[in-house]
This record gives structure tokens, sequence and C-alpha cells, in this order.
């Protein structure tokens, strides 16, 4: 049987969120959807536990691959999607009981993704984003993302199934940013892009998450799906109109890396982002307060350059 909408969740070692994850589905004002969970590979209950659900509600798909990570989850989960739409949800996270509804209403004949606001849960703790309501131009949403204006995720959005006809290119052994590199081709195989200002998406933070794991690697990595993302925007007939935002896109991801480690200011990946991307251009395209943290944080990366001399 085949469904409006697919949602795809891609899972690892779950047990433990599985329930709320699904009980937010339950719940929603849209009933025409098919969850499709992804197994990566858990060696956990998270199968058992899927499979119990699938047998309860039809709507619910359980698919197992061996551990590729998540980006190869959410593929193959797209390759099993009967919907003409496409949105995603980690596991972890839960959606408001209006989500499915609000966004899929939000669709008209040229939007091809539509962007929610959402909350940040940490325990009692509710931080809200609203977003300003409006339409744009891919290329105008494209710039936007890339300085930082907008969030650069794949969930908290809804995507037309067409999107993905398209190659979707995958990093390869980058477990930090695959999300950006993904969403960023999405972006630039649109046409209009609608965003809402309600809050519709939970993302609900845990002391064990992986995005707070400090290690050099993932700093690394970071700054890779950087590079991933420049040399797909090579390949489009704008790259040169767009360089400003890719410089500031560099800033950003440098930002985040620094989440992970500090990495010194003679490590190679440092050293070229800061001498091919470091402009005064592309300091006043991020916000204000990045721009202080990069400088900022920049000179504490010239302490530790040593190590790599």
């Amino acid at each position: 049987m085949s469904y409006p909408l697919s949602i795809i969740i891609p899972c690892y070692n779950s047990e433990q969120y599985i329930v709320s994850c699904v009980t937010s589905l339950f719940i929603q004002t849209y009933h025409d959807w098919e969850a499709i969970f992804v197994n990566d590979g858990s060696k956990d209950n998270t199968l058992n536990i899927l499979t119990n659900y699938a047998l309860q509600d039809q709507r619910i798909k359980m698919y197992s691959q061996s551990n590729q990570g998540t980006a190869k989850a959410r593929e193959y989960g797209i390759s099993k999607a009967t919907g003409d739409f496409i949105t995603f949800l980690d596991v972890d996270d839960t959606l408001q009981e209006n989500a499915l509804e609000q966004m899929l209403r939000a669709f008209d004949e040229d939007t091809d993704i539509v962007v929610s606001g959402f909350n940040i849960v940490k325990g009692q703790s509710v931080r809200r984003k609203i977003l300003h309501p409006c339409k744009l131009p891919s290329m105008d949403y494209l710039k936007k993302v890339l300085c930082g204006k907008y969030g650069w995720e794949l969930c908290a959005k809804m995507y037309r199934k067409e999107l993905f006809t398209t190659s979707i290119k995958i990093t390869q052994g980058i477990r930090i940013g695959e999300d950006a590199a993904v969403f960023i081709q999405l972006v630039c195989a649109s046409r209009q892009v609608k965003i809402l200002s309600e809050q519709v998406y939970n993302y609900i933070q845990y002391a064990q998450s992986a995005s707070h794991i400090r290690s050099e690697k993932y700093a690394e990595e970071t700054l890779q799906a950087a590079f991933f993302i420049e040399d797909i925007l090579k390949n489009t007939h704008y790259y040169q109109k767009i360089k400003p935002e890719i410089d500031a896109m560099f800033l950003l991801f440098y930002s985040n890396s620094t989440r992970r480690s500090i990495l010194g200011a003679a490590h190679p990946f440092v050293r070229t982002i800061m001498r091919k991307h470091f402009k005064f251009s592309a300091i006043t395209r991020i916000p204000l307060y990045k721009a202080i943290y990069v400088l900022l944080i920049y000179c504490l990366s010239l302490v530790k350059s040593s190590n790599y001399e």
C-alpha cells in the first residue's frame, strides 16, 4: 500500500527512544503517512521493538542493513519510500501533533521544500526557534543557508520526492556534516522554498548525544564536509556568483569544528580555510556572534599550531 507522505527514520541502538518517537507519529492530526525505520546494524533491542510496531500498524515499515551510518540508512529509506513527499525524523526526536499537516498544507505548485521552526528541548528547558514566514527562490535561500541565516539540517523540513531523483552524492567516511551536504544538494535541485514560523519539530538534546562528543577526528570530518560541499557547488553554473557565501560557509564549518576539538592553525585543513576563505566579505555575511567567535577561536588555535610544525 502506498501513502502520500513518507517519514524516513534511521536507527542505531535506539531502544530507549523509539517509543517516544513512534508515539509522536501516532498522535499526528494527519494520518495518511508511512514511517520507514531503517535499522542500521543495531546491537540492542531496536530490531525487536520495531518489528512489534510493524506488526501492530501497517504504516510502520521496518528494514535492516549492516552498520553503514546515518547517511546510508537515509538513502536506503528513500529507496523504499512510496510517498510523493518525504520528511526526515531522527529517532531521538519527536514531532508536534500538527507537524505533518502543517508542512503538507504549505506546499503549492512551485514549492519544493517546506522549512519549519523547531524547539530545542534539554530536560525541562525548551528554546523555541521561530522563523519569519516567507517564500524564497532556491538561489536566495541557498545563499542564506551558506551564511548561517537558516539551518542546513535535513530534519524540520519536508521535500517533494522528485528532488531525490537527481543524483545525490553521499559523503564517504564523514559522519559529521553529511546531512548538510545532502540538504544543500536538495536546495540546488529545488525551485522555491517556503518557510513557516510554526515550531513543529522537537530536537531533544541528550548528554550522550553524538553532537556532544569531543574528538579531533570529528573536528577534521566537520571541515572535510565543507570541502565536499564546495566540490558539489563547483559543478553548478552559478558557482562564481556564490563564492562569497561559500567563503562564509567555510567559516561556519570551522566554528562548528571547534565544538569537537580546536585544531591548530598549522593544521592543513585550517590553514587552507584561512588562506582561501578567511575574508572580510565572509566575516560580514555570517551572524555577528559567530564572526566574533571565529576571530577569537582562530587566535586561540595559533597556540596549538606547534603541534603540526
